[in-house]
C-alpha cells in the first residue's frame, strides 16, 4: 500500500472510520502505549530504552510514549517520505530519529535496540515478505529485547467489517493471533504475554475498568504480542 495518496488526509479518514467506536486515533494511541506501560511495570522493566517504531506513520504514537517513558530513545522507520518529514518537524526537541525506510532491510547495526514496536502494521507486510522483516527485526534487537506487536482481531466482526471499508486497508492481510505466536515462535521468539484488548466502545465504556481481566477473551477488537528475544 502506498500510504503518500493519503498523507494530507490521514487522521481524517482514520477518524471517519473508526467512528463506530465513538473514539478517535488519539484515544486508541494512548490505549496501546498504556498497555506497554502496564506491561513494563509488571515485569519490573526498565523505561530508559532505546525503542523503534516500525512503520511509525505520523508518529501518533509517539506522542504518548514520550509521556510514558520520558527516559526514551525514540526511532521511527516509514516507507512513507511525507510521514517521516511530519515526524522530524513534530519531535524536533525529543531524543527522536526518523528515516524513511521498510523493514526488509533496516539501516542500523546489529542489537541496536532494546524493543521495537509494530502497531497495526503486520497486516501491511504481504505474507511472503513477513520472515525478512522479522529476521532483521530479530537482527537489530539486542538479546533479551522485546518486540510488540498490536494487530486487528479478525475474530471480532466489527474489525472485520472496519478493516474492509477503510481506503488503505485494502491489501490488508489479517492474521490471527494463534497464527501470529506461531510465526514468531518458528522465527525463535520466546512469548512472554499476549492478550486481546480494546472491548467496549465508548458508549458503553462504564466496563472498561473490566478490560484487563478480559485478556483471554477472543472478541477484542485487537490484540497484543510481547515477544522476547533469546
Amino acid at each position: 500500500m502506498n500510504f503518500s495518496e493519503f498523507s494530507t488526509n490521514y487522521r481524517q479518514i482514520i477518524n471517519k472510520n473508526i467512528k463506530i467506536s465513538g473514539e478517535s486515533l488519539e484515544y486508541f494511541s494512548e490505549y496501546k502505549v498504556k498497555v506497554l506501560d502496564k506491561f513494563f511495570k509488571r515485569n519490573g522493566l526498565s523505561k530508559d530504552i532505546k525503542l523503534l517504531d516500525l512503520g511509525c506513520g505520523t508518529g501518533e504514537l509517539l506522542h504518548y510514549i514520550f509521556h510514558y517513558f520520558p527516559k526514551v530513545n525514540a526511532y521511527g522507520l516509514d516507507p512513507c517520505p511525507e510521514f517521516i518529514k511530519r515526524c522530524k518537524q513534530k519531535y524536533e526537541n525529543k531524543e527522536s530519529h526518523f528515516s524513511i525506510s521498510r523493514g526488509e532491510n533496516m539501516p542500523f547495526e546489529n542489537e541496536y535496540f532494546d524493543a521495537v514496536l509494530l502497531s497495526c502494521v503486520f497486516h501491511h507486510i504481504s505474507p511472503d515478505s513477513r520472515v525478512a522483516v522479522v529476521e532483521n527485526i530479530l537482527r537489530v534487537l539486542k538479546r533479551g529485547g522485546y518486540l510488540f506487536i498490536f494487530e486487528h482481531n479478525p475474530l471480532n466482526p466489527l474489525t472485520r467489517r472496519t478493516v474492509r471499508s477503510c481506503v488503505f486497508d485494502s491489501d490488508a492481510d489479517l492474521i490471527t493471533k494463534k497464527q501470529c505466536l506461531l510465526f514468531l515462535k518458528k522465527q525463535g521468539f520466546i512469548i512472554s504475554e499476549t492478550r486481546y484488548i480494546v472491548f467496549f466502545p465508548r458508549c458503553l465504556k462504564i466496563f472498561r475498568r473490566f478490560e484487563d481481566n478480559l485478556g483471554k477473551l477472543f472478541l477484542g477488537a485487537q490484540y497484543f504480542v510481547a515477544a522476547r528475544k533469546r
